[in-house]
């Protein structure tokens, strides 16, 4: 009798050193190894990660496939360790990602109580840090006391890089008007049934960025409710930004996004707002204010007309 609630899908590319730590984070899990799976899908790569996923075959149920290396497929990746996994709940994570000894739990249980279909966004600490913090906390990194590094990790303030939208517009994401704009696969699950009903990844995207926040709208379309919950947290193992950022690639996925579904929401992706470049959370927030504004003055205007005449 299958008794897996959750598929912890991870898809790599050489990255054996990572995906080792990750794997570490799985085994020392609070939830019950009967209770969870592990599905790696290797993009192709050609270094030994097969070989350390089968240090850990004894103490987790883990799977292993490769594909051929086609360039970035990051997308095919998890559609397909998403169809191998036989859990109610997918959680998607990325090589490098650690998780709390509590946070597989913490996924279970909020899956299990809610009324919903419901996408969890995990927290994940160190994720985007700037490069002077990386070399600041090296030496409090430790992959085989995760619960203690992210201890020291909220010490010296490496948050999620989303933490500055939480703190502008609140961390209860179910009130967000795009809440899908988050949906980032380093740490978020999903039921397994929804993200099949919803069509899985657009293995079209075949660069970096856009195929997690193209599902996310997909989704939150067919009324998942998002969540944000730090309980289920982890961290991002530190490295230092590489010179592109990614920005081009950005903002190209954004306009995909909003020619593939035309919502109000979308509509907001690349409006600036006198040359700043805000979350698309916060311009949509920004825009509703201003045109509340424009609308009170606008009775205002009415009202001193109606008094003149």
């Amino acid at each position: 009798m299958n008794n897996i609630k959750i598929s912890v899908v991870i898809p790599t590319y050489n990255r054996e050193d990572l995906l080792r730590y990750t794997l570490e984070s799985l085994r020392q899990q609070t939830l019950d190894k009967s209770q969870f799976e592990v599905v790696i899908v290797d993009d192709g790569g050609s270094d030994n990660s097969e070989a350390v996923v089968q240090e850990f075959a004894d103490d987790l149920n883990v799977k292993y496939f490769w594909q051929e290396d086609h360039g970035f497929r990051a997308g095919k990746a998890r559609n397909v360790g998403t169809a191998i996994a036989v859990g109610q709940y997918i959680l998607y994570i990325d090589t490098g990602v650690l998780l709390a000894t509590s946070t597989l739990e913490e996924h279970l249980r909020i899956h299990q109580r809610s009324s919903y279909p419901t996408v969890i966004i995990g927290y994940v600490y160190g994720f985007e840090i700037d490069n002077d913090l990386v070399d600041k906390i090296a030496d409090v990194i430790d992959y085989k006391d995760v619960d203690t590094t992210i201890y020291h990790l909220n010490q010296h303030q490496a948050l999620d890089i989303r933490q500055k939208q939480y703190d502008e517009l609140g961390d209860n994401i179910t009130n967000w008007p795009a809440p899908f704009d988050i949906l980032w696969t380093c740490h978020v699950s999903a039921e397994r049934e929804e993200l099949l009903k919803a069509g899985l990844f657009d293995e079209e995207f075949n660069s970096w960025g856009g195929e997690d926040v193209d599902l996310g709208v997909r989704l939150y379309l067919n009324n998942n409710l998002f969540t944000m919950e730090k309980s289920a947290c982890s961290f991002h193992w530190p490295h230092k930004k590489e010179v592109d950022n990614h920005k081009e690639s950005s903002a190209n996925a954004a306009e995909r996004i909003h020619n593939k579904y035309n919502l109000w929401v979308t509509s907001f992706y690349g409006k600036d707002l006198q040359d700043e470049k805000y979350s698309l959370n916060k311009v949509i927030k920004i825009f509703k204010e201003l045109e509340g504004q424009k609308a009170r003055k606008s009775k205002i205007n009415q009202r001193l007309l109606e008094r003149v005449s």
